[in-house]
C-alpha cells in the first residue's frame, strides 16, 4: 500500500507541475510575489476563489500555498518571452495555488489523498476566457499515460455535467496499480477540473483511491470551489 500511495502521490506531483507550467498560468518556483499596487486586496480575493480547508474533511491539512506573478509564471519551460506576452495579452493579474494533504485516516475513510486548487485573475472576462480555452485545449490533448509511469490500464474520461460556473471542464483519469503479494489491485483516480467565472479562472486536481472513496465526495469538492468562485464573483 505504501508503494502504491507513493506512486499516485508522485504522479500527482508531476501532473501538478506540468499543468501549472503549461496551462494554469502559475508555477511553484519560490512562492514569492512581486509587490504590486493593491496586491493585498487581490491576494485576499484569490484566496476566496479556491477550495477552502473547511470544504474538506477534518484531518486534511494545508500542505503548501503560494502566489505567482506573470513574470514568475513565464520563468519555466521554453518560449518564456512568448508565454509572458500571452499572459499580458490576457490581462493576467496574479495567480494563487494551494495544496491540501489527507492523513491516513481520511485516506481510508473517503479515499482522498491530495487536493490541489488554483485561481488566477485577469483584467476582464475575455482574458479569463482565453486562458480557460488554452488550459482546456492542453488538458484535452495531454498524453496522460506518459505522466503515470508504473501504472497500467490508464483511461481518460471527459465528465458530462452541467456547468457550475460560466465555463467548466472535468476530466477523470483512472489508473490501476499492479497487485502485490497479499494486496489486491487498486484503482487510483485523478480528477482535473477547470473553471471560469467572470474575470477569474480556477482549477482543481484531486487524487483519490476508487476502492476507498466515492465519486459523490469528489462532486461535493467540485461544487464547493464552483460556489466559492460564484460567491466571490457573482
Amino acid at each position: 500500500m505504501v508503494r502504491k500511495l507513493q506512486l499516485v502521490v508522485g504522479s500527482l506531483a508531476v501532473l501538478i507541475a506540468f499543468l501549472l507550467v503549461t496551462a494554469m498560468g502559475c508555477d511553484g518556483d519560490d512562492g514569492e510575489v512581486t509587490p504590486t499596487p493593491g496586491s493585498t486586496e487581490v491576494q485576499d480575493q484569490l484566496r476566496q476563489l479556491v477550495l477552502q480547508l473547511e470544504d474538506l474533511p477534518a484531518g486534511v491539512i494545508l500542505a503548501e500555498e503560494f502566489f505567482t506573478t506573470a513574470e514568475e509564471s513565464a520563468l519555466q519551460g521554453e518560449g518564456r518571452e512568448e508565454r509572458l506576452a500571452q499572459l499580458q495579452e490576457w490581462g493576467y493579474i496574479l495567480g494563487y495555488d494551494v495544496t491540501y494533504q489527507a492523513n491516513p485516516q481520511v485516506q481510508s475513510e473517503v479515499g482522498l489523498i491530495l487536493a490541489n486548487s488554483t485561481a488566477s485573475l485577469y483584467g476582464d472576462e475575455d482574458g479569463a476566457g482565453a486562458s480557460f480555452a488554452d488550459a482546456a485545449e492542453t488538458a484535452r490533448t495531454t498524453d496522460w499515460a506518459a505522466l503515470f509511469g508504473g501504472a497500467q490500464d490508464i483511461e481518460v474520461q471527459e465528465m458530462d455535467i452541467p456547468a457550475l460556473t460560466d465555463e467548466m471542464l472535468w476530466l477523470r483519469i483512472t489508473a490501476k496499480a499492479a497487485p502485490e503479494v497479499g494486496i489486491d489491485e487498486e484503482t487510483f483516480v485523478q480528477d482535473v477540473i477547470l473553471f471560469r467565472q467572470g474575470p477569474a479562472r480556477g482549477s482543481m486536481m484531486v487524487a483519490w483511491t476508487m476502492d476507498d472513496g466515492s465519486s459523490a465526495f469528489i462532486q461535493q469538492l467540485v461544487e464547493a470551489q464552483a460556489q466559492n468562485m460564484k460567491d466571490a464573483l457573482p
